[in-house]
């Protein structure tokens, strides 16, 4: 032993006594003096932090653990250089600490950094065959030996039981707060969950000056604590063991808990409680650093009374309430429920919702997981079934707890996954209605699957290859082609990407089941842990909607509830978007223009969220600095500034897209004005005409006939094969989609009318007037089409928003008044007309008595009276018919006083709801013009030149395959970049909730 270390072995007395202990507690020296003394340009740590509390809970508790790891890391971060103790084996507070201390060497250390400045200390107690099977987050790829960075391995803990293994545990942290005389080192406990030997460690801890700090709200140890140290009082346990733990203990137990509980409270000085729910990561921090203070102060308070230096850890004997953790589930037989359950039914389900089979079953499974062990095959079906269990009852408090367990479903039961449900929806169904003599009717939800299935529902429905028909369903409700993406599986060689890949089968399966059958929180909870979260959350959005619709048609109510379901997965997306953008803005504009794949469906996710108009997201402020940047090239988003860096960078300046709209519009606009100066002059035949004159209209010809042949590619292009698809959506789809546009309305016309005029002109007349009238229709429509150069600017294209949505309202109004113009004009020539036969449609069309008949109504509409046609002049000479005069009177007031006011009214309404999305509807309109100019040069001259543009892009895509390492390299990159954001994206849902609140 060096000089100056110590290692009391005292803790031995009546535990562990002999040399096998012993040498256990050398290697803590070992290990301290290779780590924390001798390690190769690597600092010593500032603070150390050992997260104690795993356990198998019978009683699980569902916590934020984003919020956990952001105060850790925010702590060690502050800290400098920290260590951070964790037993590293599968079960939920070692995960959750090591995907921390992963994605925090991912996002904050330098990629040539040898060394992490937070740095993992692994102290198992037991054998671990493969640490890196059981986490939700990919590690970056194979060849990257990323845990050298931040991984250390202690085994001096294996094989150990549980009480030595705490004194073990406990010899490490008391040697490193001291590791030689006169050496101070922070050391501080952190208690999450916990069961009850969890107590003995916070007391042997205190005993001997180590900090603990309690995070309340995690469940077990923890919350008794934090609870007992906050009461008046001391005669509470009895109550909180059942609800923490699920158990009772005996009389001598309970007092010996209660003493050291008591012992704990009495030792304020050393212990503080973080509230998980109601505090941040900078109070948890502060928190640590007052702790350590005042640690240290009582302590050197102490030495003044006490001139014998005391550095051993002194225990005499095991407390028995550690051994009774394990309740005795042979002595109780429970009764299974046969009546159906109401938590199957219920948004919120606790540990002891009733029925408590579940809480029975959990404890037994619990009780018989270490016995299985090794036949995996039967732990596997009794993992599956009691997954299985919990999903169909609902339980989302066990279904956290399983999925921490690396729990996983296979095909065969999310087969019986859906059967399941099926089964219990429509019995619920059947509940609901009362049906006593009638034939049992199908769930509103089972016939919402069958109306969008069809045919493949049925499948579905009889639980045979469920996951296969359920992605058929909504690859039919979206109109997507079905798609395979081997990026997920591609270069699968390390264990731990493999049962990743397996595990991501399962939560995918999870997740679509959750949302046919609208589980918001098992959702939620399953949303987190897939790949690619964000494309993940908009594809869930749109099919809830599609649900949603379909629901309406026969229940309002079900429907408002998928309805609000879509909204939360909505919201989720744009928080996530904040998240991301905060972190790395190039990173997120890569994720949001790059194909990805979920339930065969591939789409870039914000041409997704285009094509199923979720406003919401292209008008997020992430999106519009994506399209600032493909707009501006990358330049200052300020036109001033960007017609100044015309000259400064011309050549990224001229790339720009809004370089080449601004020219196309202008040379527009200079052929706009040709074609309207060759109107004013007199017309002649093209053989007759100068040259002058030809060239300033055919001009306009040309124009129009490239803009619709530019329109008509890209209409075209759902069947045409392009260099890069932004969507699989299959190809009508794609067409109607496309068509779905009023400036290629408008450019369709213009080409009609261009054709329309030159062939008029063909033709040798006196006044040349057909022709002028073409003309003239082209000139107008043309002006207006060149108007989209105003859409892109915020004030006039959010006015041309509500000229353009307050007109779908004014044909609303035009097809309920144009009935009633008809029937009073048939009226009025009825009754003002000789007794004579009148035929409407006779003669040519401008002469069509139609016109006549809707005349008089139609102005009427606009307080035009007609004192002399319709009898109301005061003259008494006229010989009106009297019932024209008053069906007239009643007309104008039923026209002006309901129609005229109730269009005002439906325009008001629409002029208000249209002003508070006239933003989002802007920027939607504003993404059509870029996305349409990314494939368009300036004067439509890409139609003239797109062999050579289709070749150029065939060669790169040749060379973008041979990349296709860095390819996967970069999607694991995104992939975990997701993963991280989708928890801190959660986490800022949770506190905004709670600051309304």
């Amino acid at each position: 032993m060096m000089d100056g270390i110590y290692v009391d072995v005292s803790i031995c007395n009546g535990l562990s006594q002999g040399s096998d202990f012993n040498s256990r507690l050398d290697e803590i020296n070992t290990f301290i003096d290779i780590h924390y003394y001798q390690e190769d340009g690597q600092e010593r740590p500032n603070m150390i932090f050992s997260v104690i509390g795993d356990s198998y809970n019978i009683v699980p508790k569902v916590w934020p653990k984003s919020r956990l790891q952001d105060s850790l890391t925010n702590a060690a971060r502050a800290a400098g250089k920290s260590w951070i103790l964790s037993r590293g084996e599968p079960t939920k507070i070692s995960k959750t600490v090591r995907e921390m201390v992963e994605e925090y060497v991912y996002l904050e250390t330098p990629l040539n950094s040898t060394k992490s400045p937070v740095r993992l200390v692994s102290i198992p107690s037991k054998p671990v065959d493969d640490e890196t099977l059981y986490f939700d987050l990919p590690e970056k790829y194979e060849d990257d030996k990323t845990n050298e960075k931040f991984l250390l391995n202690l085994n001096g803990g294996k094989n150990l039981s549980d009480m030595d293994y705490i004194l073990f545990r406990l010899n490490l942290e008391k040697r490193l707060s001291n590791p030689k005389v006169k050496d101070k080192t922070a050391v501080v406990i952190v208690l999450v969950e916990g069961d009850l030997s969890a107590i003995e460690h916070v007391k042997l801890a205190v005993e001997n000056n180590i900090p603990v700090v309690v995070i309340e709200g995690t469940g077990g140890a923890a919350d008794l604590l934090a609870e007992f140290i906050s009461a008046d009082t001391n005669d509470h346990v009895k109550v909180l063991l059942p609800a923490l733990f699920g158990i009772t203990l005996a009389e001598n137990e309970t007092d010996e808990l209660t003493e050291s509980l008591t012992f704990i409270k009495q030792k304020a000085n050393y212990v503080d409680v973080f509230d998980l729910q109601n505090q941040d990561e900078e109070h948890y921090s502060a928190m640590v650093g007052e702790l350590v203070q005042r640690t240290w102060s009582s302590e050197m308070t102490s030495k003044e009374f006490d001139s014998t230096e005391n550095v051993g850890i002194g225990v005499t004997d095991t407390k028995s309430y550690c051994k009774s953790t394990s309740w005795i589930r042979n002595e109780i037989r429970w009764r299974g429920a046969k009546t159906l359950p109401a938590s199957w039914f219920s948004s919120f389900t606790s540990p002891f919702s009733l029925p408590l089979d579940f809480f029975f079953g959990f404890s037994k499974y619990l009780g018989s997981r270490d016995s299985h062990s090794e036949n995996r095959e039967l732990q596997e079906k009794l993992d599956e079934k009691l997954l299985l269990l919990a999903l169909t009852s609902n339980r989302t408090d066990y279904i956290e707890t399983l999925l921490d367990l690396n729990i996983s479903l296979s095909e065969e039961n999310i087969n019986k996954l859906y059967w399941c449900s099926m089964k219990k929806e429509k019995k619920r169904s059947t509940m609901i209605k009362n049906q006593k003599n009638e034939k049992e009717e199908e769930g509103l939800l089972q016939w919402v699957i069958t109306d969008i299935g069809g045919q493949i529902s049925r499948h579905l429905l009889q639980g045979k290859d469920a996951h296969v028909h359920a992605q058929k369903i909504i690859k039919h409700m979206l109109h997507y082609k079905e798609t395979v993406d081997p990026r997920l599986e591609a270069a699968c060689y390390s264990n731990r990407r493999k049962a990743y890949i397996k595990r991501q089968f399962s939560l995918q399966a999870i997740l679509l089941w959750s949302l046919f059958f609208n589980r918001v929180n098992i959702s939620t909870m399953i949303w987190k842990r897939v790949a690619n979260q964000l494309y993940t959350g908009l594809v869930s959005t749109v099919i809830l909607q599609k649900l949603s619709e379909v629901a309406r048609l026969k229940d309002e109510l079900l429907a408002d509830e998928i309805s609000d379901h879509s909204v939360i997965f909505k919201k989720r997306v744009c928080n996530m978007m904040d998240t991301l953008s905060k972190k790395n803005k190039e990173d997120t504009f890569t994720i949001l223009d790059s194909l990805e794949t979920v339930w065969k469906i591939q789409a870039k996710p914000i041409f997704f969220a285009y094509e199923f108009q979720l406003y919401d997201v292209i008008a997020h402020p992430t999106s519009v600095a994506w399209m600032d940047q493909k707009w501006y090239n990358g330049l200052i988003p300020n036109w001033k500034r960007f017609i100044w860096k015309i000259k400064v960078h011309p050549s990224v300046a001229l790339q720009a897209l809004c370089f080449r709209f601004l020219l196309h519009y202008v040379l527009f606009g200079v052929v706009l004005l040709m074609y309207s100066y060759f109107l004013l002059t007199p017309l002649e035949t093209y053989k007759e005409a100068s040259m002058f004159h030809l060239s300033l209209e055919i001009a306009l010809y040309v124009w129009t006939t490239l803009d619709f042949w530019q329109d008509l590619m890209n209409v075209m292009g759902a069947w045409a094969c392009k260099r890069e698809e932004e969507t699989r959506r299959k190809s009508g789809f794609k067409f109607l989609f496309q068509l779905n546009d009023m400036w290629k309305a408008l450019g369709f016309l213009c080409f009609l009318l261009a054709v329309a005029s030159f062939l008029s002109r063909m033709k040798q007349t006196e006044t040349f007037t057909l022709a002028k009238r073409f003309c003239a229709l082209l000139l107008i429509f043309s002006y207006l089409r060149c108007s989209r150069v105003f859409a892109i600017h915020r004030f006039t294209g959010r006015s041309f928003m509500f000229l353009r949505y307050m007109s779908v309202h004014l044909v609303q109004f035009l097809f309920v008044t144009i009935f009633m113009i008809i029937g009073v004009g048939i009226f009025y020539q009825a009754l003002l007309n000789d007794n004579e036969s009148m035929s409407i449609f006779s003669g040519k069309w401008y002469k069509w008595k139609i016109w006549y008949i809707i005349y008089y109504p139609y102005y009427q509409l606009y307080g035009e009276p007609f004192d002399d046609v319709l009898g109301f002049s005061h003259k008494d000479d006229h010989d009106i018919d009297w019932t024209v005069t008053f069906v007239a009177a009643m007309y104008m007031l039923v026209a002006h006083l309901l129609v005229i006011c109730l269009i005002t009214a439906m325009f008001t309404t629409k002029y208000e709801k249209v002003l508070e999305q006239s933003q989002m509807m802007w920027q939607y309109e504003r993404f059509r013009i870029i996305s349409d100019f990314r494939s368009r040069w300036f004067a439509n001259l890409d139609v003239l030149l797109s062999p050579i543009t289709y070749y150029r892009y065939h060669r790169m895509g040749v060379e973008k395959i041979a990349k296709s390492h860095e390819l996967f390299r970069n999607y694991r990159h995104l992939q975990i970049l997701q993963y991280i954001m989708a928890g801190r994206s959660l986490e800022k849902v949770n506190r905004n909730s709670q600051n309304r609140l």
